[in-house]
Formats: structure tokens, sequence, C-alpha cells
């Protein structure tokens, strides 16, 4: 099936503690598969572990490696901490940020580097801007921005030109969309970033988008790793109850 690659070595490695208000966090995970979902309620941390991840957060203790080449992003016992910028991530938070006055295709484009254009059309179309794509981002819709955040986080990954293969990092990347849309654009994002063999961390608490992503699930609560694994396995006890609901 397409998007069905393997990684060679461990792609990450997390490993932090760190408070948010009231939240202690203390996790601990490493990433071996191509996409990953850090699963959860509200509030469990997932936001902020990507957050650090991606360097806008620095986190109180821990270290946090990328790569086969073991690049370390943060280590706070050898006081590493390598700025967002400069680090192989590229992101899209839960509430899009866009430069309002530009265009989607100008957003889109934003970080893909020259020679990008054709990277630029085909994510357009993949994320089903290719009309809205002359359009300023703030005349679209919530949801309609939402893609444009997470196609540029896309592109800008894709078309990424340094030593490492950029990793992709999406907070709730479907959580706008209806059932069917967010179902197309999954399948189709997983198998086209598939192809670009780019990895991706997500974020979720949709039982039933972990499952269409086939992936593999680090669960959360209360600030910790619980579980990881196949997401047949992690959210099974899930699925059944959420199946009951449904039935009822």
């Amino acid at each position: 099936m397409e998007g069905r690659w393997t990684l060679s070595d461990n792609l990450l490695a997390v490993k932090m503690a760190h408070r948010v208000g009231g939240l202690r966090l203390d996790v601990s995970f490493a990433l071996t598969r191509p996409w990953t979902v850090l699963f959860g309620p509200s509030g469990s941390g997932k936001t902020t572990v990507l957050r650090a991840i991606a360097g806008f957060v620095r986190p109180d203790a821990g270290r946090i490696v990328y790569g086969p080449m073991e690049r370390v992003l943060v280590s706070t016992e050898e006081r590493a901490f390598v700025p967002a910028h400069l680090r192989p991530v590229r992101s899209a938070a839960q509430a899009a940020r866009l430069f309002p006055h530009r265009t989607v295709r100008e957003n889109v484009g934003y970080g893909v580097g020259l020679g990008g254009g054709q990277v630029l059309e085909d994510v357009l179309a993949l994320m089903r801007l290719t009309t809205l794509a002359d359009r300023r981002t703030e005349e679209l819709s919530g949801g309609e921005r939402q893609r444009v955040s997470v196609a540029r986080a896309v592109a800008a990954a894709v078309g990424y030109d340094g030593v490492d293969k950029a990793m992709l990092l999406l907070d709730e990347p479907f959580a706008w969309l209806d059932g069917v849309l967010r179902d197309e654009l999954a399948v189709a994002l997983r198998d086209w970033l598939g192809k670009w063999k780019v990895p991706v961390l997500s974020v979720s608490h949709d039982v039933g988008e972990c499952y269409l992503l086939g992936a593999e699930v680090v669960r959360m609560a209360e600030g910790q790793v619980m579980e990881q694994g196949a997401v047949e396995v992690v959210l099974m006890e899930e699925r059944r109850r959420l199946m009951e609901r449904l039935r009822e």
C-alpha cells in the first residue's frame, strides 16, 4: 500500500520533564514508524510535547535527539538547545497562523525554497486548495485556513534541503474538517508523504482518525506516556467503547 514505508533507525528520541500550570509532564518515547500519533484527552500534555520538539518550549529537564546521526536538539544536562528555525522540523499548530494579507498560494509557498514550484502545486491540489489559491487567507473559513496551515507545513517539510530529512509535526490537523473530507485528506496526505518519506508526529484525541491512518500510537494521560504501539493494540478498548456508545 502507498505510504507504507519503514524507518531503519529510531527517528526521534524524547525524554523530558516539564511543568505546565498544574500539570507535571514526565514522558519518554522513541519514534520508529512513518506516522505516529500522540493520543489522549485534552490537558494530557500532547501539545506541549509537540512544541518542545519544534523548539517553541524549552523543557525544564530532558533530552531530545533527532535522526540516525543522533543530532541533539535539546539537552538540559549539556546545556544544548537548537533554536526552532534551525531544527529539521516543520509544524502546523491547531490554530492556523497565516499571513492574512497574502494569498493561499503565497502562504503555502512560504519556506518551500527555490525550485519548489511543482511541490507547491501538488500540495495545493492534495489539500483541495487549488480553486482557492489566489484568495487572501483572511477571506477563508476556519476549516479552509486550517487546510492552508497544514499545506504550508507539508510543503516546507517536503522542500526542506538540510542534511537531515525534515520531520512534520501536526497538532489536530483534521479537527476542523467534516468526516468525509477528513477521511479523504488523511489518507491522501499519509500516502503522499509516504512517497516523499517524510515522517509525521501528530496530535489527536480521535480514535477513528488513528485507525484510519494506521498509525503508531503513543497514548498519554495526565502528563505521562501510558502505552505505545500499533493502533489496533493501544486503542482497542477505546474503539470498543466507542462502538458500544454508537449502538445505544
